[in-house]
């Protein structure tokens, strides 16, 4: 029997290993192409950033908020995040301010004075979301994480201001291209409700005539986010 020189049969396997490498190379990117465009997945591990524009009503502090300033609080921010497979992790900055009157605290309801008073609010959260349907056209999630917020009130010569650390919890409704991690503009909304126990004063003025000391309440916020 001829037997095949070493050497041939190294080459000969080789050049076997060679093919079956350049057809299972070959074989994802023939099935991509005939995938839709907007269908197509993209890479595992994802970036955005983007704009955010929204309102707060401070409903872990309801009295002491309506007594003085009433109206919800328009914020805008930014924020940027990073995705893998169902896994959403964000960092977000918003600022707002709102305007209302000074009261005096007497039996019965607090009195407006006809002074002015200013809120601003400034809250940075950080946020590990779920994705509950990674891929679709609408895509929902919900999340918590750890938050920081600083806070200023002043008007009629009088100034305070303070930070505290807290935290919070989101469920967010995305409108993106089909397709996981695709490149382009982003959509949406999300629900987020906050919580800082202990960040305002509870000596004198409207929080302690009310008991409360938590800024945290409800936000609504409208989001564009550009993924690359």
């Amino acid at each position: 029997m001829h037997r095949t020189p070493q050497p041939a049969r190294l080459a000969a396997a080789a050049a076997a290993l060679v093919f079956l490498a350049a057809a299972l190379l070959a074989a994802p990117a023939a099935r991509a192409q005939d995938d839709p465009p907007d269908a197509r997945p993209r890479t595992p591990i994802s970036w955005a950033a983007g704009v955010r524009l929204g309102a707060f009503d401070m409903t872990n502090s309801p009295d002491s908020y309506d007594a003085v300033y009433g109206d919800p609080l328009i914020f805008y921010g930014a924020s940027v995040e990073t995705q893998w497979r169902r896994l959403r992790l964000g960092l977000s900055f918003d600022y707002g301010t709102v305007s209302g009157e000074r009261v005096l605290l007497i039996s019965g309801s607090p009195r407006g004075t006809g002074v002015g008073q200013d809120l601003t609010l400034t809250p940075i959260h950080l946020t590990a979301a779920w994705r509950f349907n990674p891929g679709a056209r609408w895509e929902w999630s919900a999340g918590l994480g750890p938050s920081w917020l600083s806070w200023k009130d002043e008007g009629g010569g009088f100034s305070d201001s303070g930070s505290q650390v807290g935290g919070s919890a989101v469920v967010a409704l995305r409108r993106a291209r089909p397709g996981l991690n695709v490149p382009g503009w982003e959509f949406g909304g999300e629900l987020r409700w906050s919580t800082f126990p202990g960040a305002l004063p509870n000596e004198g003025g409207v929080t302690a005539f009310y008991g409360e000391d938590d800024p945290g309440g409800l936000a609504l916020t409208f989001l564009a986010l550009r993924r690359w």
